[in-house]
């Protein structure tokens, strides 16, 4: 058969496959050959599941690696997926991998375990190959006086968002910066992670751009302190020299994506704290580290079919939203300090990349500080200054976010107080807090018959406390 495409478990790009799947047919291999110094195992499995748009689709998972590497670290080892729209072909391929990995080349064995440790996590804690009868009788024995393992109060859809964003944001950085998850949290190569290391990134980034808006910016000087940034915080840089070429940070969208790139390293570790979450995925304890109370709608409830419609309605430009799930929110912290004098309060929505959510509902929307610090004109809004930016139209704010694995994306809807708002007509960069006698801003949408540089209506506040984040849509466009 022909060769297919191996994608490693969470690589970005790789086909969309549903959470919740089907072990069809699954074995455990092993090989030790002590003249050579082999002492591996290897996992396949086949899995029947949901793919792009909820079609069926099948995928061979395979884990594999030394042995002895799992004794300090249960998760050691590739996992690599392979994906398939019908069952046949998918059949073939795990045939034919567990064929060739048991030959007289290869040498596995299949073995038989009471209890797997290796492999997907449906397949983990479960028996592989042929049980003997006093084993099967044994575990019986042993589940009947077990205590029951807790089962999460998570609503399904609930614990579904939170793997969900979790595994875009681990994949966001672990693909852009050379570090790996583990049980301490985010290691790269120069040891685990800490906000210190993270600062003095920030602080090379900043060196950086002052030589950038300097007009004395010399190419090697910009290496040099490129070379700094990426010691400290290191990247997945090609060793091509036009790669190494490219990766100097010399540009607006390279000092804006290296910005976000150390925002999310700051989320990532400040949910990880003591409960390992980034590491451990137990769902609820990730649901825990948020410390964001997520509800999940019914769908075809009168809420639900009320913000649905309110989604869709608001579409100016394009019809092309179709609502899957909304979830409502409260950040404790955040509907506490909200500022209800301020008045004239409406509905709005914030759109964002799929890998920034885990940091949006655990601290909130971010005031650009750090960025506009450094001079840099926000490249998704900005043109009213240095607050929080909000759309009346789903469709503008859905230009922000971006798919995930699944197809879907995530789009906020927020309770803002605008008080007395001023409009604008003509885009005016700088303005760190409402004008003298009022609460927010407002650039007027262009309209033929009340000329605007805004293309879209743009509400915005300058004071973190006069909105709360109160629902999450997530939908497709």
């Amino acid at each position: 058969m022909a060769t297919v495409k191996a994608y490693r478990l969470g690589e970005a790009g790789a086909p969309a496959f549903s959470e919740d799947f089907e072990v069809l047919q699954k074995a455990v291999l092993q090989v030790t050959d002590i003249k050579t110094n082999r002492n591996k195992y290897y996992a396949i499995e086949l899995h029947k599941g949901a793919g792009g748009g909820g079609k069926e689709a099948f995928r061979v998972f395979t884990h594999y690696g030394r042995t002895d590497d799992l004794e300090t670290n249960p998760d050691a080892g590739a996992k690599e997926c392979r994906f398939f729209d019908e069952t046949a072909p998918a059949m073939a391929c795990y045939q034919q991998i567990y064929r060739e990995k048991t030959s007289a080349k290869k040498g596995y064995k299949e073995i038989s375990l009471a209890s797997s440790r290796i492999g997907s996590s449906k397949a983990r804690g479960t028996s592989a190959g042929e049980i003997d009868a006093k084993t099967i009788a044994k575990v019986a024995e042993q589940q009947k006086n077990a205590p029951k393992p807790k089962v999460s109060d998570l609503h399904p859809l609930v614990q579904g968002l939170i793997s969900y964003i979790y595994a875009e944001a681990t994949n966001a950085l672990t693909s852009t910066v050379a570090a790996k998850i583990t049980a301490q949290g985010i290691e790269t190569p120069l040891g685990v992670l800490t906000l210190g290391q993270i600062e003095r990134g920030e602080a090379y980034l900043q060196e950086l751009y002052q030589l950038f808006q300097s007009g004395r910016k010399s190419r090697r000087e910009m290496e040099r302190l490129s070379g700094e940034f990426y010691t400290c915080i290191p990247h997945r840089i090609g060793r091509t020299r036009a790669a190494v070429e490219e990766a100097i940070i010399d540009s607006m969208a390279d000092f804006d994506q290296k910005q976000e790139t150390l925002q999310l390293m700051k989320d990532m570790l400040a949910v990880n704290g003591d409960a390992g979450v980034l590491f451990d995925s137990k769902v609820d304890a990730q649901y825990e580290a948020l410390r964001c109370n997520v509800l999940a709608m019914e769908a075809g409830s009168v809420a639900f079919r009320e913000i649905e419609r309110f989604v869709l309605e608001s579409q100016v430009k394009s019809k092309t939203i179709k609502v899957h799930n909304i979830y409502t929110l409260k950040r404790p912290d955040e509907w506490d300090v909200y500022d209800t004098q301020v008045g004239n309060e409406r509905q709005f929505f914030h759109g964002s990349r799929i890998k920034n959510w885990v940091g949006l509902l655990s601290r909130g929307i971010l005031m650009p500080k750090i960025v506009t610090s450094m001079g840099i004109h926000r490249t998704d809004a900005g043109w009213l200054g240095n607050g929080l930016y909000f759309g009346d139209a789903a469709c503008t704010s859905a230009f922000y976010t971006t798919p995930g694995r699944k197809g879907t994306r995530l789009m906020a809807i927020a309770r803002v107080a605008l008080g007395k708002s001023k409009t604008f007509n003509r885009i005016t960069y700088g303005i760190n807090e409402a004008p003298a006698g009022y609460d927010s801003c407002h650039g007027v949408r262009h309209t033929p018959t009340s000329p605007s540089q805004f293309a879209d209506d743009e509400y915005v506040i300058y004071r973190s406390n006069q909105q709360r984040l109160e629902a999450l849509v997530e939908f497709a466009a």
